[in-house]
């Protein structure tokens, strides 16, 4: 299976005392043998969070150490920023994250099987939601 991983996933695995640490390790060990991806923003939003929520050691730390882990990390291109658009303004509640979108999207449009995440903003749509 080709899985995209959520910044949040990211940030749990990081973060020993985050609410979803014990379950991203657990469902990180179960996807061991499968294809997992990332987009360019993945990291960086993850280390701004671990920069926030831990302090800018640990985050430069994760920053190093997570461009050394086995993710393909997918482009961006014209097309899926299009799509991204698209998918946010149908939206109709507030606080709708566009980085979200976007992982909706390069689900789409690279034929993903799946979103490892714990945002419950994934269930809306019709994909294979790993971390719910």
């Amino acid at each position: 299976m080709k899985i995209l991983v959520d910044a949040d996933v990211l940030v749990a695995l990081a973060k020993e005392d985050d609410n979803n640490h014990p379950k991203a390790v657990k469902i990180a060990k179960s996807l061991e043998k499968e294809t997992l991806f990332i987009t360019p923003l993945a990291i960086p939003e993850a280390a701004t969070v671990l920069s926030y929520r831990i302090s800018q050691k640990i985050a430069g730390q994760f920053l190093n150490e997570a461009r050394q882990r086995k993710l393909v990390e997918l482009s961006l291109t014209p097309q899926t920023c299009l799509l991204t658009d698209e998918i946010f303004l149908k939206q109709k509640q507030r606080g709708i994250s566009w980085i979200d979108c976007l992982n909706i999207a390069m689900v789409q449009v690279y034929h993903l099987d799946g979103i490892f995440s714990f945002d419950k903003f994934y269930s809306k749509f019709s994909l294979k939601h790993f971390g719910r």
